[in-house]
């Protein structure tokens, strides 16, 4: 038997163990009780039942006829058959929950006591904030303890449950926070804001499913990640930096393409099948020095969650992930500042109260600290590296029914070569820009709305001469207004509703020359306008204690408008014939229904199983052939005559198994089907062509996989351990033969340890270890000599792999200060790629010699030959020292 059919079958075999893990769990004998009760209260008999059975009856006295006689004999009997034994001729109907049984009279009996009084119904709802700074919670849980019916707080902290008429005891409770009981009389509609108290070391800081407690299961969606700032801090970041995406890229799912690439995929989509959004605005390029940095300041988030899997409705335009970042409000209560002095970048974040109680700010800023850099020469010449982030927010409460949001974001990366030639200073540069305003409404008690309006900008440029202000730039804008609708009509559905409308305007790439002479004859390559109109609804329904189902329906659809002239090409991807369009005429519109399901059922205390199903439509995509940041260039185009949509459909399942207190393992498995997915044609122009479409080539792509995660969630020590075996696959009209080929971010293995240990009272150790199989290149088979020329021999397409990439990140943080002092401050010690593997990003196959007939491998042909390995690495092992400090 062949090797691969060993590892295949070995992996199989693994597959098949780690799927028992849940049947072996589940299968636990039920207690059998035995009874000889004879006319005796009904409220006697329950008593006897919770002494034998180790179970409590909750239950209103008022509506049940406890001082009624009954009579029972049973022997070895389960507690469900005992109970319905008893309480079926008595027409009262019970639920179980692990140890706990509720009992209420059956509504559907037509003989039911019609002089039982009409239960009444009544809602509480407000905010749930930090203690100590006023912030709004998102995800906060709050909960009746008896029953477990309860709700989760929206992405401004709003909460409403409706429960009928009486007294209750309500937890309120989140991750990082020590968890609130509150008795509360439930009597009348009234509304209250709870706040919460940050924990000690007992905290949840990274789940990778919800936290949600209500009713004794976890409901989050499958494939739902979940990262708060508290959890950010303690992780090993590169350079001592807390950083959103790198983070998430140690989790099984998420993988980066390497170091020198800002790319990520999830789950077998490309790049720009990923959507980045700070508080609902786009970033179409989420990375500072070339993916080593998120563009966000690192103080400025509050909270992120990353879904991979079943997309909410109210989230679509990606197929393949949705990173919801959301940026904090600011302190409403005290004056503070924070920040980070570092080798990389230092940041520096102020906010406070403009109104205390009802208005805050936050300005948050990080700028690169490259110029230390900046100096090294070789051979005549050097570079230039630098980025910044700012981040601005403020609130206003107008009143107890509405509250104004204002975000700011602007970001800006430049890299620049400095050479003795006589066009001296070229290279490439980025910067985004977004803005959003929301407008938070009360209609009533259950019905919250939010309206909002985002602007986003995205500018890419490739310098030919920064002296003569020379440049090719390409170029993406949107401008979004859209409304939410969330209403909780009762504690078993959360139903959302919303409409979207958003323009596009991209520019594919032109050039700029400061000469108007040149300028004048510079061809223009056409711009694009768009619009996109979507709507959705969805609802998160409790069936019962043990079964929860979360559905909805997206109508997306996209048009694009003049002016504009169409190409349209035939078989050999030519230019047939033209279409000129006139200025606000629409064409080419698309329309598409995006169903999403997924439910969740607990099967025990300690078991969930989870499956689901979403399809996804992409209107807008990056045309890209490279995956460096020094050779790619970023153009951005719609849907239209020669690009349709890209479409994914997704099928979930898996499980959630709780070993332990605070221990879990986690499995799930995934298959993908895509469609008119995008590659390129052989030597393909993608600088400054009017014809780029016709440089594209169509076709379909799959990809599986198997995810399985331990994570420990509470203690000192906490952190997680995680595996992806995962397989991506395209098949593109006139690539490879028509034959199906790996995709280039193909890597079937993926392993990860993110651990965190906090010793003693100042000190906190962090690592992080990365695996993942070598990413798919397609290398020369052979070569041969043509006219004195060496041309290389090409097969199939991605048949080869570059080495496995692996690499170590530690980090070591010690508080300097009293636990009590309101000025806290951190030294910060980190190691990058610690044990100094070298992960090569780039092979070149250039047959150059040099006088001593050696290959050199690449070749530089404008100066005196380099000889450097054939696969080139970005980064060695990295140290960094940071001095955090903050003060509130």
């Amino acid at each position: 038997m062949s090797n691969t059919a060993t590892k295949y079958r070995s992996f199989l075999m693994a597959v098949i163990l780690l799927a028992a893990i849940p049947v072996l769990f589940a299968q636990q004998p039920q207690k059998k009780i035995s009874l000889n009760l004879t006319g005796v209260t009904l409220r006697e008999a329950l008593a006897e039942i919770e002494k034998e059975a180790d179970v409590h009856f909750s239950f209103n006295p008022r509506l049940l006829p406890l001082d009624e006689k009954v009579s029972i004999k049973t022997t070895d009997k389960t507690l469900r058959q005992v109970l319905t034994e008893l309480l079926s001729p008595l027409e009262i109907g019970f639920k179980i929950i692990d140890n706990q049984v509720i009992l209420k009279p059956d509504k559907l009996s037509p003989t039911r006591d019609k002089s039982v009084p009409e239960i009444k119904k009544y809602t509480i709802s407000g905010y749930i904030r930090d203690q100590k700074n006023g912030e709004a919670l998102v995800g906060a849980n709050i909960y009746d303890l008896n029953t477990y019916k309860g709700t989760t707080t929206n992405g401004f902290g709003f909460y409403s449950l409706t429960l009928t008429e009486g007294q209750y005891r309500i937890r309120i409770s989140l991750m990082g926070y020590s968890p609130v009981d509150q008795t509360i009389s439930l009597t009348k509609n009234f509304k209250t804001d709870f706040s919460l108290p940050e924990s000690g070391i007992d905290i949840q800081e990274v789940v990778i499913v919800s936290e949600k407690e209500i009713q004794g299961m976890e409901s989050a969606s499958p494939g739902e990640v979940r990262l708060t700032a508290s959890g950010l801090k303690r992780m090993a970041g590169f350079a001592g930096n807390i950083d959103v995406l790198k983070s998430l890229q140690s989790v099984p799912g998420i993988n980066a393409f390497g170091d020198g690439s800002s790319f990520y995929y999830v789950r077998g989509g490309n790049n720009d099948q990923n959507l980045v959004l700070i508080d609902d605005a786009p970033i179409f390029n989420p990375a500072h020095l070339f993916g080593y940095f998120t563009a966000i300041a690192p103080d400025a988030v509050k909270d992120v969650k990353a879904y991979k899997g079943d997309f909410p409705a109210s989230f679509g335009g990606r197929l393949s992930s949705v990173i919801d970042i959301r940026a904090r409000d600011g302190n409403l209560k005290n004056v503070g500042f924070s920040g980070n002095l570092g080798v990389f970048t230092s940041d520096l974040t102020l906010e406070g109260p403009i109104i205390k109680e009802k208005s805050s700010f936050i300005l948050s800023g990080r700028k690169s600290n490259l110029n230390w850099l900046n100096n090294n020469n070789v051979n005549g010449r050097s570079f230039t590296i630098d980025f910044f982030d700012l981040n601005a927010k403020i609130n206003f409460k107008i009143n107890n029914k509405n509250r104004i949001f204002i975000t700011a974001y602007a970001g800006k990366d430049d890299f620049s070569r400095i050479t003795n030639a006589s066009v001296n200073t070229f290279g490439i540069s980025w910067d985004n820009s977004t803005a959003t305003v929301r407008w938070n409404h009360l209609f009533n008690n259950r019905l919250f709305s939010n309206t909002t309006a985002i602007f986003s900008e995205y500018n890419y440029y490739l310098y030919i001469s920064r002296q003569q202000d020379d440049y090719w730039k390409s170029s993406i804008r949107s401008r979004t207004l859209k409304n939410d609708l969330t209403w909780y009509p009762n504690p078993e559905n959360t139903i959302k509703a919303g409409i979207e409308l958003t323009n596009y305007h991209s520019d594919p790439g032109n050039v700029h020359f400061s000469d108007e002479e040149t300028q004048r004859f510079a061809p223009v390559v056409q711009k694009y306008n768009s619009l996109a109109i979507n709507l959705y609804v969805s609802n998160d329904q409790q069936l019962s204690e043990k079964l929860l189902l979360k559905y909805g329906l997206r109508f997306s659809s996209w048009r694009n408008f003049g002016p504009a002239d169409v190409y349209f090409f035939d078989a050999s991807h030519q230019v047939y014939d033209t279409l000129e369009v006139a200025g606000k005429r629409y064409f080419s519109p698309y329309y598409n229904l995006e169903p999403r399901f997924s439910v969740i059922w607990a099967a025990g205390k300690r078991l969930s199983f989870t499956a689901g199903y979403s399809r996804t439509t992409q209107y807008i995509q990056m045309l890209s052939n490279s995956t460096s940041p020094f050779t790619s260039l970023e153009v951005w185009a719609p849907s239209g005559p020669n690009i349709k949509p890209q479409k994914a459909d997704q099928l979930t399942g898996g499980y959630i198994l709780t070993l332990n207190k605070g221990i879990n393992f986690s499995m799930e498995g995934f298959y993908k089907r895509f469609q008119n997915q995008i590659d390129y044609s052989d030597h393909a122009n993608m600088l400054y062509n009017p014809l780029i479409e016709g440089e594209l080539r169509f076709g379909a792509a799959r990809s599986f996989g198997v995810e399985a995660l331990l994570r420990r969630n509470e203690g000192r020590f906490t952190g997680w351990l995680g595996y992806t075996y995962a397989r991506s696959f395209k098949t593109i009209d006139g690539i490879n033969g028509n034959f199906e080929f790996p995709a280039y971010y193909d890597r079937p293995h993926s392993v990860f340890a993110n651990l965190m240990l906090k010793a003693g009272k100042r000190w906190n150790f962090a690592a992080n270890w990365c695996y993942m199989s070598g990413a798919a290149f397609t290398s020369p088979m052979s070569f041969m000599e043509y006219n004195g020329y060496v041309i290389p021999i090409y097969g199939k397409k991605h048949n080869d792999r570059f080495p496995d990439y692996h690499r170590l990140d530690l980090s070591v943080s010690i508080m300097l200060n009293k636990p009590a002092s309101r000025y806290k401050h951190n030294l910060v010690f980190s190691l990058y790629n610690a044990y100094g593997h070298e992960n090569p990003f780039s092979v070149g196959f250039n047959k150059i010699m040099n006088d001593n007939g050696d290959f050199v491998v690449p070749s530089n042909l404008d100066g005196s030959y380099e000889i450097i390995p054939t696969q080139l690495s970005v980064a060695g092992v990295i140290p960094s020292i940071n001095y955090t400090f903050k003060f509130q």
